[in-house]
């Protein structure tokens, strides 16, 4: 199994000019590359690969990057390339590679060798990369495994890491039997509502920022383009994106551990990811559904946990008692059916249906339910977990 570490590097000045470089030859090669590859009339892998040893003769330049990182670059190349194909064949339009410009190439890879961590026994470790030389680094966890690849990035703040790709011995969990479930419905106004009647308020990170954000960007805005005030004016608005990832990261690492911790079968619906030409795409992005389901992705994978994705089509306007269609409007937030009495939020009715989705898709019967008033969250282990966001049970829901 290969699990991917994320550590912050510190590189020395001497140091970080020769990782720029390495990032600028690479750009480069990959430019070079592209190059012959639109030359041919036939592909051939081999024969562009082929030429990446004559180009250290031609151009000593390339003699300060590490051999396998410009093979990497080959790649990349041809990982963009079957990408492309992959696209047009869903029926999309796609153009051709591009040439990538200055400043372009965020990282760069030794991929098998070319690197050695060594263990210092202090808070800072020392990671030597072959061409460029020791670099400090901050391992949080020990790696146990087999280094075998390592993704050296350089992010718009300044700041460097290094991506460890590391290789162990376990295999994966065996699903454990399944005891608990729950079902998970994600929204706007309430990011999660859960069958056990448990709920978040949306915490709105960007919205926190916004004043912040807004002024460092018409400080931006009004600075001379090329100049080095603008660059430092640059970075200081990249960091602070930068604390809103983080902030948001953290927030869903926390809840997503909670059900992970907690459930053996977890129901989540399977929505579409892209937010083009839609009203709500800001407030979606910053909700950031698809990376709190990527989490509990591979969090249960990890921990032997079953997450069940269900068909999102009908599961609002589906009553989950009696199975019966209720038509709701966005701004109904309240499920009433006509047909047996139910009466509760509709985020709550949504993630019994998941729910009752879930143990369906996994073979199990859903316990009987008896229709009851939605009574007060107790929620005091949630709070300390995850944060004080649980208010009321209005919401919207898209």
């Amino acid at each position: 199994m290969i699990r991917t570490h994320k550590f912050r590097l510190y590189p020395s000045n001497e140091v970080e000019k020769k990782m720029l470089n390495s990032l600028e030859l690479c750009r480069r090669t990959y430019n070079e590359l592209l190059g012959l590859l639109n030359e041919q009339n036939e592909i051939d892998k081999s024969q562009i690969q082929g030429i990446i040893p004559d180009m250290k003769i031609c151009d000593s330049r390339y003699k300060q990057l590490y051999s396998k990182t410009m093979q990497y670059e080959c790649y990349r190349l041809f990982s963009n390339l079957s990408a492309l194909r992959e696209t047009k064949k869903k029926n999309r339009k796609v153009g051709s590679l591009r040439f990538k410009g200055k400043g372009w190439f965020k990282t760069f890879t030794y991929n098998q060798s070319g690197f050695k961590l060594v263990e210092t026994g202090k808070r800072h470790q020392i990671l030597n990369l072959s061409k460029i030389g020791e670099i400090p680094i901050r391992c949080h966890r020990k790696i146990k495994g087999t280094i075998k690849q390592i993704t050296i990035k350089h992010e718009a703040s300044g700041k460097w890491y290094a991506f460890v790709a590391e290789q162990t011995e376990n295999e994966i969990m065996p699903i454990q039997e399944v005891k608990n479930a729950v079902g998970i419905d994600v929204g706007l106004d309430n990011l999660v509502f859960d069958s056990d009647k448990r709920f978040i308020k949306n915490p709105r990170h960007l919205n926190k920022y916004k004043e912040q954000l807004t002024k460092l960007q018409r400080q931006l805005s009004k600075k001379k383009k090329r100049s080095e005030n603008r660059n430092k004016q640059r970075i200081k608005v990249a960091r602070l994106h930068e604390t809103i990832t983080n902030v948001r990261n953290d927030f869903l690492h926390k809840m997503s551990n909670y059900y992970v911790s907690k459930y053996d079968a977890i129901g989540m619906e399977d929505i579409p990811m892209g937010f083009k030409g839609d009203i709500f795409a800001k407030s979606k992005a910053d909700a950031s559904w698809g990376k709190f389901r990527q989490f509990m992705v591979y969090k249960a994978e990890s921990a032997g946990k079953l997450l069940v994705l269900v068909p999102y089509r009908g599961t609002t306007q589906r009553c989950s008692q009696c199975g019966n269609k209720v038509h709701k409007e966005l701004w109904e937030r309240q499920h009433k059916c006509l047909y047996c009495g139910f009466d509760v939020p509709r985020d709550y009715n949504s993630a019994l249906e998941i729910r009752r989705l879930c143990l369906q898709k996994i073979g199990l019967e859903l316990p009987e339910s008896t229709p009851m008033e939605m009574e007060a969250l107790p929620m005091v282990t949630f709070v300390s977990e995850i944060g004080s966001h649980i208010l009321n049970t209005e919401g919207v829901r898209v």
